[in-house]
């Protein structure tokens, strides 16, 4: 009935009934979502009462507050443990990276070994044909000394 209302005020042709008709829907809404958030909250807790008797004594009710001191007992013991498998995680996965560290340590040493054994071999390679072309030179040279001490031989220079 209010709604119906209120939808007849927003439709009015008259600004100041419009505008008053505006700032009652938003109370409204307001005023429903509080009530929605009350009511959910009063299910939660009723739930959570419900589960401390169905974990209590057997629906003994003497403390109210056992229940819910066991549950966070409880929860503390989960949340230690769970720190716990965390750092034992922790522990193995900085082991892991060590290893891992050590293996790439390792793969570099011998990367680095095969570059200076290939640089040692194209050294030795280069040394290899320059000793061969300086004996080639030193051939022709030879050959050349020959040429010229037949053509002297034979007058001809």
């Amino acid at each position: 009935m209010v709604e119906l209302a209120t939808r007849w005020d927003q439709s009015s042709t008259n600004p100041e009934t419009r505008k008053q008709a505006q700032e009652k829907a938003v109370q409204l809404e307001r005023d429903g979502k509080r009530v929605r958030e009350d009511s959910m909250r009063g299910l939660v807790r009723r739930r959570e009462e419900e589960e401390g008797e169905g974990s209590g004594l057997g629906g003994d009710r003497v403390g109210t507050g056992g229940g819910k001191r066991k549950k966070k007992n409880q929860a503390a013991k989960n949340i230690d443990n769970i720190l716990v498998e965390f750092t034992e995680g922790i522990k193995s996965d900085k082991e892991e990276l060590k290893e891992i560290e050590r293996k790439q340590e390792e793969k570099h040493e011998d990367l680095m070994r095969g570059i200076l054994g290939l640089t040692e071999e194209i050294r030795e390679q280069s040394e290899m044909r320059s000793h061969d072309a300086y004996l080639e030179r030193e051939a022709r040279k030879d050959e050349l000394v020959l040429i010229l001490e037949a053509l002297r031989k034979d007058n001809e220079i």
